[in-house]
């Protein structure tokens, strides 16, 4: 009998070590679980945010090229050309991203400003500008939009028709953007 019962005891504490071995197991692999959650999360979050800015400044960037480069074959009185353009913009409950396209005569020049109010954990507002130029060919250009202003400006991001004739270069698509200051004065505040 106390063969059985040494032999049911020896059972019994193989299987609670086994059992043991099991619980510390799964407390180590959520223990690493929680780390890698932890970490990865917000790396997410920053990696979202930085590839919206990268593609709307890419885009920025291409509509400049594209009015500059549609604007240099326009070079004799009377001629003209019709181009669209995808001006971006973006519009979330956590980044507003708007484009201001403006001219100071010479130049193409290109804002993107970035609100990201109080995106990710724990972090406070932050804005920032981005000013992208191109030289157009001679001087004294004009960028008018349909309500009169001195500007292109796009705040969720869609495509524009502009008709370029020689020194002149005029949006025919409504602004989303009511903007007073033209090429000066903070754009930011209009985002």
């Amino acid at each position: 009998i106390t063969f059985y019962t040494h032999q049911i005891r020896s059972m019994f504490m193989v299987s609670d070590e086994k059992g043991q071995i099991t619980i510390e197991a799964i407390l180590i692999l959520g223990f690493f679980m929680l780390i890698f959650i932890g970490v990865t999360v917000p790396l997410a979050f920053n990696a979202r945010y930085t590839s919206i800015d990268t593609s709307v400044l890419a885009d920025a960037k291409f509509a400049t090229e594209q009015i500059v480069g549609a604007s240099g074959t326009v070079i004799t009185p009377g001629s003209r050309r019709t181009i669209d353009v995808y001006v971006p913009g973006y519009k979330s409950g956590d980044i507003n991203i708007g484009t201001r396209i403006c001219t100071d005569g010479s130049y193409v020049n290109t804002t993107v400003a970035i609100d990201r109010g109080n995106a990710g954990m724990n972090q406070s507002r932050v804005i920032e500008s981005h000013n992208i130029s191109s030289k157009l060919y001679g001087t004294d250009w004009t960028i008018t939009n349909p309500a009169g202003g001195a500007y292109i400006s796009e705040s969720s991001g869609k495509r524009y028709t502009i008709v370029i004739e020689y020194k002149s270069i005029n949006s025919t698509t409504a602004n989303s953007l009511a903007l007073t200051n033209g090429c000066t004065g903070d754009f930011i505040g209009d985002l």
